[in-house]
């Protein structure tokens, strides 16, 4: 996979901060509101690299190993340079442990080889039929709307529900933004507009640029939507000035709409040849499960078809 983009977790190496920096917390009184300023604030690579030099001189860095350590490898767990990739919004290892979690509850380390196997496939099952669960809710629980606008109804329409509580989110927030038009900032190809928090004392305002191309492509510097595949708040808020009504389809990816397990044509893939099916009980119990497999899937999302699906198996016997 040589487009993997490789991160640490950054909770992890947060944690490291009072042991590594407890020094320089002691030391000075505004270390930890700079620093933190640094790391968590910094809208881009650029501005990350020149609030870190001034972190260096100001506080005479040049010489901490373990800075330099993390600055060596700041493309891996600095979120103004994560952020540039897709990630479904990610920053943390949680989610790889809440399956370890998930799983612990199956197996265990004196789980025995046939119960290890056992208990994976109960796993596994029980995974599928909260995932099915999910997926009726989303297309038939109807979803709660907060405001009735048109974009809020186009999106309920659009996304899992839990997807579309993550875009509420983003619309209500967006709702205590200003725009300004950056004059001369800009081409005929290209318009340019300052985004910040109203609500906010303007000293404590973040400004954040969007830019919206002739074609209707933008890009904003929050850079949300390369990271979580979600339109963020600021483009929200410009979609309202202009008063739009939908969510432009390519601010949609796949992944998180109703229709995201919908393959439109054939698979792309090429058939694997059977070979020895004929010698080999192992290769023809392989055969055979992947081939039930798609009758399990239809027969498990209602009791009458789970019925037809084993009269089915059993007629097939």
């Amino acid at each position: 996979m040589p487009n993997t983009n490789h991160t640490y977790c950054t909770w992890h190496i947060s944690r490291k901060f009072p042991e590594k920096l407890s020094t320089l917390y002691t030391q000075y009184s505004e270390f930890k509101k700079d620093f933190n300023a640094c790391i968590y604030k910094s809208l881009s690579p650029t501005e990350f690299e020149g609030r870190w030099e001034d972190l260096k001189e100001k506080y005479d860095l040049e010489n901490h190993n373990w800075l330099n350590d993390m600055y060596a490898i700041r493309r891996q767990w600095v979120f103004a340079f994560t952020k540039q990739h897709f990630a479904a919004g990610m920053t943390t290892t949680s989610r790889s442990e809440s399956m370890n979690s998930f799983f612990d509850e199956y197996v265990k380390a004196s789980t025995g080889l046939k119960e290890f196997i056992d208990n994976s496939q109960k796993a596994l099952d029980s995974q599928y039929l909260r995932e099915v669960q999910t997926d009726f809710d989303t297309e038939y629980k109807e979803k709660r709307l907060f405001s009735n606008s048109s974009m809020e109804i186009n999106a309920s329409k659009i996304y899992t529900k839990e997807r579309f509580k993550r875009f509420q989110k983003e619309l209500q927030k967006s709702q205590s933004f200003v725009m300004k038009s950056m004059k001369g900032c800009g081409d005929y190809l290209l318009k340019m507009y300052l985004v910040e928090k109203s609500t906010l004392p303007e000293i404590n305002r973040r400004n954040f640029f969007l830019k919206i191309s002739i074609d209707g492509g933008y890009s904003c510097t929050c850079k949300k939507f390369e990271h979580s595949g979600m339109i963020c708040r600021h483009m929200i808020r410009y979609l309202n000035k202009k008063q739009k009504t939908m969510i432009p389809p390519d601010h949609v990816i796949m992944r998180w709409t109703i229709n995201r397990n919908k393959v439109a044509g054939p698979l792309p893939c090429t058939p694997r040849m059977l070979g020895n099916v004929v010698e080999s009980q192992m290769a023809r119990y392989s055969g055979l499960c992947k081939a039930f497999q798609g009758l399990s899937v239809v027969g498990s999302c209602s009791v009458p078809r789970l019925v037809t699906a084993l009269a089915n198996d059993l007629f097939f016997i």
